[in-house]
């Protein structure tokens, strides 16, 4: 509990916490009308693929700025009347109240969404852009108002209803310029590793294809099958929530690591994440040598057979986890350049023609064994994998960078949107 005798002068206490005088506690509905979104029957052609944009959750959470101007799937003009969806403005606020619950964005042209979603079109003396961030800033304490038992869902009374600390427009216009200069970096710097990226992809499609030599190598490259250049090491088949629910010493790569974490190339002495006790019972019994190959054999996408390379493994004990497949090298390569190639597009064709499966993916060992590898010399393995490497380093400096806008601006909205730090000016 606060003590009222700590409360700054010029700040008063609410349901909210403290906050400046002159701010309000409000309703959303205080901010504009509040609209629900709606489906057009969907075994009704006519009503789909118009030119109207039809927003569902999967076109908010994969946004990288707040602003949205299209949407994957259209409605037409008849699907829009003869439906509970609503078309809004721009500057509309529409906000994610099923399972994403709290994802929003600013729409930037005419739109409607799906019914997963409470939408505020804002009064003229609202700042739509504050709006947004006040409702991101929010989002934990709207998801608490989430009920259902498929899934959570926040209803449009309890929505209407929720409160915010408000602060007058002039503060709201001044508050929201400060955070949009942090996005705009944040958008920038986005940007600049997607190009860093591509860049790298460029080079690998070039140099791991013989479509580039580098200065100094020629002569034609091996071509030997995956059987004969490496064998499968054994697995193990333990889950996240069993991995999680044990404190170990033993580094476990789980497939889920391999799809999200890591490129091409996994430095063990920089994981400090141990998942298995290697006093518990598991089988495999092989761990993952320097060198080694981690490739996940199962995703719901086309990502199946990525796979990463482990270095600096030395005294730490790895063993490859759930749906991957481990594969250690029998013939000498360059270190790095056999997580480079298997990640090549050109290899990953070789995967596709492969792959099992509708909505997730495999591939298995039998077929993995018959897939082509390109082999230059040592030399101009290891000349390959130094250049790609550098582009890594790029690419993780260019992220990190990336991380401490996130948290510059996770610590500006936490104090200017409760008004602990004061933006009039």
């Amino acid at each position: 509990m606060t003590n009222l005798n700590n409360i700054p002068q010029g700040y008063k206490m609410t349901p909210l916490g403290i906050i400046p005088d002159e701010w309000k506690v409000k309703t959303l509905d205080y901010f504009g009308e509040i609209y629900s979104g709606g489906t057009p029957n969907t075994e009704i052609g006519e009503y789909w693929n118009g030119d109207i944009s039809w927003c569902t959750p999967s076109d908010v959470t994969k946004l990288t700025t707040k602003y949205i101007w299209n949407t994957e799937v259209k409605i037409t003009k008849k699907g829009l009347k003869e439906s509970s969806a609503k078309l809004l403005p721009p500057q509309s606020v529409i906000v994610c109240t099923r399972a994403t619950i709290g994802y929003s964005a600013i729409s930037k042209t005419d739109i409607c969404t799906n019914q997963g979603f409470k939408n505020i079109v804002p009064s003229k003396d609202v700042v739509s852009e504050w709006l947004y961030y006040i409702i991101t800033y929010s989002k934990p304490r709207l998801a608490r108002l989430g009920c259902g038992s498929t899934f959570l869902e926040v209803s449009k009374k309890d929505f209407s209803k929720f409160k915010v600390a408000t602060p007058l427009v002039v503060e709201q216009r001044r508050i929201a310029e400060i955070l949009n200069t942090w996005d705009k970096a944040i958008e920038k710097q986005t940007l600049f590793i997607e190009k860093l990226e591509l860049r790298k992809k460029g080079l690998m499609q070039q140099l791991l294809t013989e479509k580039k030599r580098l200065p100094g190598f020629s002569g034609e490259w091996k071509k030997a099958k995956l059987k004969d250049a490496t064998i499968f090491l054994s697995t193990n088949s333990f889950s996240r929530e069993q991995l999680n629910s044990v404190k170990g010493n033993v580094l476990n790569i789980h497939y889920g690591d391999v799809l999200v974490k890591y490129s091409s190339v996994l430095d063990a002495s920089k994981e400090n994440i141990p998942y298995i006790n290697e006093q518990i019972e598991y089988s495999p019994k092989d761990y993952v040598n320097n060198g080694d190959v981690i490739m996940a054999d199962t995703a719901e996408d086309e990502m199946v057979g990525r796979c990463c390379e482990v270095i600096n493994i030395d005294n730490i004990k790895v063993v490859s986890g759930l749906h991957t497949i481990l594969i250690h090298p029998i013939i000498k390569f360059a270190p790095k350049y056999l997580g480079y190639y298997l990640n090549s597009e050109r290899y990953h064709k070789q995967i596709i023609s492969i792959m099992q499966g509708i909505k997730v993916y495999s591939i298995t060992k039998d077929a993995l064994k018959n897939t082509i590898i390109d082999i230059p010399n040592i030399e101009e393995q290891a000349a390959i994998a130094n250049i790609l490497s550098l582009c890594d380093n790029e690419i993780l400096l260019a992220k990190q960078k990336l991380n401490e806008f996130h948290q510059q601006k996770k610590g500006l909205m936490q104090v200017l949107l409760t008004g602990k730090k004061r933006v009039t000016q």
